[in-house]
C-alpha cells in the first residue's frame, strides 16, 4: 500500500503532547491492521513498518509526531474503506460483478469518533459484513491457513485452491450492499440454486441451471416486477444466426413443427413454408408461441436489466438431474418453477391451483406483483451449510483468481475473461 504520510513544517508542527492519535489507539490499530490478513486482505506490514520508524522519533521530534498521525489516519483510512467496499475495485477484479457497491464509509465521522475516544478496531470491524456466511468463511479461512502447504481436505481441493476461493469470496461479500432486503431471490451460480429469503419462514431453495462456461451468467441486481404466464420466446440474433437457420436450412419444416412465427419488416405474421431460410441477410424475426415446447417453459419472471436475463421454466426439465448444470446462454432456469411462482406472487388468487388452471389456457398473462422483489445474481463459489461448514463449489467461469490477484498485487494489470458477456441476450434455451 502506498502510505501518504502527512508531511508539515517544524515551525507549524504540533507538540508531541497534543498528539492525535495515543499510544493507545496506536497499538489498537496495529492489532487489526496485523489482523487483515484474517479478513482475506493482503497484509498492510508496510504501513505499519513506516509507523513504527517515524514513531520512534514521535516522543521528542513534533515533526515525526505530525508524521505518524498522518500515517496512522491514513492506514485507517485505507482500512475503512476495504473493510466497507472491498479492498478491489470489482470492475477490474471481476468485470462480469455489476451489482452496486455498499455506501463508502463516512472517513470525517469515523476519524471524529476515533478522536473522541472510540477505539480504530470496534470502528472497522462494524464496517464488515455481518452475514453468517462471511463470518463462516472467515473461520474457514483462519482454519485452513494454519494447515500444511499442499493439505486436502473432503472437498478434494488443495490448500492453496481453498485458500482462493475463500478469500475472493470473502472480497465479493463486501462487494455486496451490508443490508440485503430480508424478502429477496437469490441466484447462487456456481451452487446452480435458486433461494428465496422470506422475512417470515425458511428459505426456498430450487435447483437451477445457469449459464454455460462460453456463455456465462453475469452477476447483477434487479427488480422483479411480474410474472408471465404462458410466455412467448423472441431468439436473439446471435442464436438466430448460429442455431436456429442453420437448422431451418437443412429441415424447413421445423421452424413451424417447433411453434415458430416468421414476422416480416411490417410486423406481419407470415407463412414458414414461404421463407428462403438461406436468404443472407436474414430479414424476418422469429417468436416462438406459447406451448410444451417452448425454450421459456410455462413461466418467466421478468426483471428488467442490461444484460436482458431473467428466470424461466423449461421444456427440457431432464436437464436438472445433472450435476453440472451450467447449460444455457445466459438466463436461469428454474425447477418447479410453479412453486417458486406461488411463494413469489403470494397472493391467494394465485395459489399453485389457479396457476395451473391459467397454464392450461395457454394464453399469455402478465401478473405485475404487488411489489419488486429483489433480484440478486451471485457469484459466490464457497459458501456455508446450516452448520457453518464452509461449503466449496466449481469455479465455472474461472474468475477466484483475477480477484485474488486484484487483491494482492493492486497496480498490476489483471486479466479477466469477459469474452461472452455480449452473447448474453434476451435469453434463450
Amino acid at each position: 500500500m502506498a502510505l501518504a504520510i502527512a508531511g508539515c513544517a517544524r515551525a507549524g508542527a504540533p507538540a508531541p503532547s497534543s498528539r492525535l492519535w495515543s499510544a493507545a489507539a496506536l497499538a489498537d490499530l496495529q492489532h487489526i491492521a496485523e489482523a487483515a490478513p484474517l479478513e482475506g486482505l493482503p497484509s498492510e506490514q508496510t504501513a505499519l513498518t513506516e509507523i513504527a520508524r517515524v514513531e520512534r522519533l514521535a516522543a521528542n521530534d513534533p515533526v515525526a509526531a505530525a508524521e505518524s498521525d498522518g500515517a496512522a489516519d491514513a492506514l485507517f483510512s485505507s482500512l475503512a474503506r476495504s473493510f466497507a467496499q472491498g479492498a478491489t475495485d470489482p470492475a477490474r477484479a471481476d468485470p462480469q460483478w455489476r451489482i452496486p457497491p455498499p455506501s463508502p464509509p463516512d472517513l470525517g465521522a469515523l476519524l471524529a469518533a476515533r478522536a473522541a475516544g472510540a477505539s480504530p478496531s470496534s470502528l472497522l470491524q462494524g464496517l464488515l459484513p455481518r452475514t453468517f456466511e462471511y463470518r463462516a468463511l472467515r473461520a474457514e479461512l483462519a482454519r485452513t491457513a494454519a494447515q500444511a502447504l499442499g493439505a486436502l481436505d473432503p472437498s478434494g481441493l488443495d490448500r492453496e485452491t481453498r485458500l482462493i476461493r475463500l478469500r475472493a469470496n470473502m472480497e465479493r461479500w463486501r462487494w455486496l450492499p451490508r443490508e440485503l432486503p430480508a424478502r429477496r431471490l437469490e441466484a447462487r451460480i456456481p451452487q446452480f440454486e435458486t433461494i428465496l429469503h422470506r422475512a417470515d419462514g425458511p428459505p426456498i431453495v430450487h435447483a437451477a441451471i445457469v449459464g454455460a462456461r462460453r456463455t456465462p451468467t453475469p452477476s447483477f441486481s434487479a427488480n422483479m416486477v411480474s410474472v408471465t404466464l404462458n410466455p412467448t420466446w423472441q431468439p436473439p440474433q446471435s442464436i438466430l444466426r448460429n442455431e436456429l437457420l442453420p437448422r431451418f436450412r437443412r429441415d424447413p419444416s421445423a421452424a413451424e413443427r417447433e411453434n415458430f412465427e416468421v414476422i416480416d419488416s411490417s410486423g406481419n405474421v407470415v407463412d414458414p413454408a414461404s421463407i428462403d431460410w438461406s436468404e443472407r441477410p436474414f430479414r424476418h424475426r422469429l417468436r416462438q408461441r406459447p406451448g410444451p415446447g417452448n425454450a421459456l417453459g410455462q413461466i418467466r419472471f421478468n426483471l428488467p436489466n442490461p444484460f436482458s436475463i431473467y428466470l424461466h421454466d423449461t421444456s427440457n426439465r431432464s436437464l436438472f438431474s445433472r450435476n453440472d448444470r451450467a447449460l444455457s446462454h445466459g438466463c436461469l432456469r428454474v425447477e418447479n418453477i410453479i412453486g417458486l411462482a406461488e411463494a413469489v406472487i403470494a397472493n391467494p388468487a394465485w395459489d399453485h391451483t389457479a396457476l395451473q388452471a391459467a397454464i392450461a389456457e395457454s394464453k399469455t398473462k402478465a401478473i405485475t406483483l404487488t411489489a419488486p422483489m429483489p433480484v440478486y445474481i451471485l457469484y459466490l463459489t464457497a459458501s456455508a451449510g446450516e452448520d457453518g461448514a464452509a461449503v466449496y463449489f466449481d469455479d465455472l467461469y474461472r474468475r477466484d483468481a483475477a480477484v485474488v490477484a486484484a487483491l494482492d498485487e493492486p497496480d498490476a494489470p489483471v486479466v479477466s475473461v469477459v469474452a461472452g458477456l455480449a452473447q448474453v441476450q434476451h435469453c434463450a434455451t
